[in-house]
């Protein structure tokens, strides 16, 4: 029974992460203000970064914090229900663990979206909203690692693998993690190796962009530190440009 109950809770909280993840905010976005899906643009993908690229600036930051957002949610609606003094008393394990397990789902569901053909983002984004979600602290110097790389280097594919990279490093000091933790969520060991995994899912899902990086033919993103023309969008660019952007997108 303890088994069965297990499983049940670990799989519940996946999907309902899973289900979360899975609304494409650039998708949306493109499709009920531009009547295009930015998967068919610039880099082909559906997170923030290649929404900016093709509908603009506001419309890409936009599509992060509500990315963040739909992750940050489905982590709290399983701890809400895990808090519920009758489910509680049925766990086998903490209810922290299943809060993460939401956030690995909300990163499977971004990737392969369940409504949106399974063509998703990198889940950056969904990082982002794991670490807000589950520690302050280690979001903001994560954010501080991203900045620090993007506006150095101007490649957001460099900056997003070495926030999760910083984040897990500093998870690792004793006590850290727990010391800022919210919601009196554990921040032992295990939360640590849950971030391990999140940061190598986004690192493998920047593969490709690791290989331009290698060969020196990552472009670098100028959306973001520009200053937006009204009139320009990438629903005006040239074929040209469209073919030759594929920076990373979150």
């Amino acid at each position: 029974m303890d088994v069965f109950i297990l499983i049940c809770s670990i799989l519940l909280s996946l999907i309902i992460g899973y289900l979360f993840g899975s609304i494409s905010n650039g998708v949306l976005i493109g499709k009920i203000f531009f009547h295009v899906d930015v998967r068919t643009l610039g880099s082909h993908n559906a997170g923030g970064t290649n929404t900016g690229r093709v509908l603009g600036k506001k419309f890409g930051l936009l599509t992060i914090i509500l990315d963040m957002l739909k992750t940050m949610l489905a982590m709290w609606l399983v701890l809400l229900l895990t808090s519920i003094p009758a489910i509680n008393d049925l766990l086998i394990i903490d209810k922290s663990y299943l809060v993460y397990i939401a956030g690995v789902g909300a990163s499977l569901g971004h990737t392969f979206p369940i409504f949106f053909q399974f063509k998703g983002g990198k889940a950056v984004a969904c990082m982002f909203g794991i670490l807000f979600a589950t520690n302050w602290l280690l979001a903001l110097i994560a954010l501080a690692g991203f900045c620090l790389v993007f506006f150095t280097t101007k490649y957001v594919s460099l900056g997003s693998m070495a926030s999760g990279i910083v984040a897990c490093l500093v998870s690792f000091i004793p006590n850290f993690s727990q010391n800022f933790m919210n919601f009196s969520l554990l921040g032992d060991i295990y939360y640590s190796l849950f971030l391990v995994f999140v940061a190598i899912y986004v690192i493998v899902r920047h593969r490709t962009n690791i290989i331009r990086l290698l060969h020196h033919e990552e472009n670098k993103a100028k959306w973001l530190t520009k200053k937006e023309d009204k009139k320009q969008s990438s629903l005006n660019h040239n074929d040209k440009d469209i073919e030759s952007d594929n920076n990373s997108n979150n």
